[in-house]
């Protein structure tokens, strides 16, 4: 296993200057090659539990120890048998704990699954992040019946990827069985992207799965959706994102330097259907700027959600433009 992740990474080094020169799809969708080498970090456990203390603090706690099993009848030679005999079995412990074999693999099936279990739970209109298996599928079924995982790549395989990702892993510094994770994720174009959390070593890449989703899958600004016979482009706000301003005027005024609009009723609720996860907004429980110094509320919706500006108590408003 230690030779196919140097092989991995090795190659990834040599290809990475070449192949991901390319230029990122239009289409929003990214694919990474589902092959993850992950390598082994420091032990933050040890680490912290060397380093935690000083040595005077360890010499106390040490001595603390021999005198309470004094104190339950122990002589001094055993005493101190027993504190290196404790000690050995915690350090053999630990040392079956982190052996860690396969753990690689644990990591990045489960990276998978919970990203998978996102676009199951919730169905976007458009899956945005893939794995995907551009070698032939029979290599990959032999590896796999061979106890690997798929780690033939080229250049002509990596043009048809959009990231390749590798990651290490280490004992969290808690000692108590966390593991601290970073997921690396390097475009065509040579940046990268990381990504790192701390947890049980059977659910910690839910929460980069999380941050994963989060990011390529949430709507990008400028994000074109339908009205109709006719394409609405949402473009954000001033911060290229949903914006706040204390006025529903200074939303129209911010939409009008970016050549833009506020969306009227139609649109807004549009916008909303469409959701985060499939190029629209959801609207959530918050007041939204509409033109003409109107507001748009969700929760007030009889007779209407369309409110003047003095029925609404905001002191903050919501808005994004569109073309």
């Amino acid at each position: 296993m230690a030779s196919f992740k140097l092989l991995v990474l090795t190659g990834l080094l040599a290809i990475t200057s070449s192949a991901f020169s390319l230029s990122f799809p239009k289409d929003g969708r990214v694919d990474i090659w589902p092959t993850i080498p992950f390598v082994r970090g420091a032990d933050l456990c040890s680490i912290a539990d060397s380093y935690g203390q000083t040595r005077s603090e360890y010499m106390d706690s040490m001595v603390r120890r021999a005198q309470d099993l004094m104190y339950g009848g122990a002589y001094g030679v055993e005493a101190l048998a027993m504190l290196r005999e404790f000690n050995s079995l915690y350090d053999r412990n630990q040392a079956i704990a982190v052996k860690h074999q396969y753990l690689d693999v644990t990591l990045e099936s489960t990276l998978k699954a919970y990203l998978d279990s996102y676009y199951r739970n919730l169905r976007p209109r458009v899956k945005k992040v893939s794995f995907q298996n551009v070698n032939d599928l029979l290599a990959v079924v032999r590896s796999t019946a061979g106890g690997q995982r798929d780690g033939g790549l080229n250049q002509e395989m990596i043009s048809r990827l959009d990231y390749i990702a590798y990651g290490t892993y280490s004992m969290g510094p808690s000692c108590r069985g966390d593991i601290q994770v970073t997921l690396h994720l390097v475009g065509r174009d040579g940046t990268s992207e990381s990504f790192v959390a701390i947890g049980q070593p059977a659910t910690v890449m839910s929460k980069i799965a999380t941050e994963i989703f989060s990011k390529y899958q949430r709507t990008q600004f400028p994000a074109e959706i339908k009205v109709g016979d006719k394409t609405l482009t949402i473009v954000g706000g001033l911060n290229n994102s949903v914006d706040e301003v204390s006025s529903p005027e200074l939303a129209e005024e911010a939409c009008a330097t970016l050549g833009a609009r506020l969306p009227n009723r139609l649109e807004i609720e549009l916008i909303d259907s469409y959701g985060d996860w499939s190029g629209g907004v959801s609207l959530g429980e918050k007041a939204w700027a509409m033109p003409n110094g109107k507001v748009y509320h969700p929760l007030l919706r009889n007779p209407s959600p369309v409110r003047e500006r003095w029925e609404v108590n905001e002191k903050m408003y919501l808005y994004i433009c569109v073309k």
